[in-house]
């Protein structure tokens, strides 16, 4: 709730500032009226706990939910309703809608990616690849689409990448030093946590795997080299799950859930979806 309260005072203090002058001057302070969020497009809905908040802590509009968080919409739906002040509506809506509309974007575009993976039981998963103050409501827009979260941030789970190997010296040495560490006894029994390896060639991939993390990303391969690594470590190193990642788009996806992954993650789907097309109108 921290992230929201955030979020919100910034977001309505940029847009808001001083006043909303064009309300203020174009109609009396007391002037009543209803209004309707609407569905212009199909999509899936995310974004109303920060709609909530804005609602409850500044303003005393009366509002009524037509779709939570995770509900499927087509166009012409009502996603939500609001009765009082036009003043409050007016002032509000931009930064309602512009929650609504990025948040339900990427839980949309989620769905869409999970749809298409599912015949082939792979997973899809988000990256720390966010809008900056915006991290914990678009992660949940992402499960609110059907897919998971990947690590939050740096803190929740250890993902080695490239420049780490090259810091440490070797795919072994990084993870061996890890291991070796006291804090890693500790974080390996916390729920949900994971040890993980970007690897980007086959000789990489059979070195990590001696060192048994819990994970190993293949990280940008083409496809036939992605399905040599997948058949390796499932044939001989079944309790390491694998997870495909760079350049996944709505085009490859399916070709690269039919190499058979644990899962895929993608940036894209929390940095590059479209905005789900939503319009409050008064009545």
């Amino acid at each position: 709730m921290q992230e929201i309260k955030i979020s919100v005072k910034t977001a309505l203090e940029e847009d808001i500032g001083s006043g909303d002058i064009t309300t203020l001057l174009t109609m009396p302070n007391n002037e009543f009226c209803s209004a309707k969020i609407i569905a212009k497009e199909s999509g899936v809905i995310s974004g109303m706990l920060p709609v909530k908040y804005i609602i409850n802590e500044f303003s005393i509009l009366q509002y009524s939910i037509l779709k939570n968080d995770g509900d499927s919409v087509k166009k012409g739906d009502v996603v939500l309703e609001l009765q009082g002040h036009c003043h409050e509506i007016l002032k509000l809506e931009r930064t309602i809608l512009n929650y609504l509309q990025q948040l339900s974007g990427t839980a949309s575009l989620t769905k869409k990616y999970v749809n298409i993976v599912e015949p082939y039981s792979v997973k899809i998963l988000d990256t720390r690849k966010t809008i900056p103050g915006l991290r914990y409501l678009q992660k949940k827009a992402v499960t609110d689409g059907g897919g998971e979260n990947h690590r939050i941030g740096l803190f929740d789970a250890i993902l080695i990448k490239e420049n780490h190997i090259k810091a440490a010296g070797s795919i072994k040495k990084a993870i061996q030093n890890i291991k070796k560490s006291e804090a890693y006894a500790t974080l390996k029994n916390i729920n949900g946590f994971f040890l993980e390896i970007e690897t980007e060639t086959f000789e990489e991939v059979q070195e990590a795997c001696l060192e048994s993390p819990d994970i190993i990303m293949l990280d940008d391969m083409n496809d036939s080299v992605t399905q040599k690594c997948i058949n390796f470590i499932k044939l001989n190193y079944p309790n390491i799950k694998t997870e495909i990642s760079g350049g996944v788009n709505e085009a490859n996806l399916e070709k690269k859930a039919q190499l058979r992954p644990n899962r895929i993650s993608v940036g894209g789907i929390t940095n590059s979806a479209k905005t789900l097309d939503l319009s409050l109108l008064l009545s």
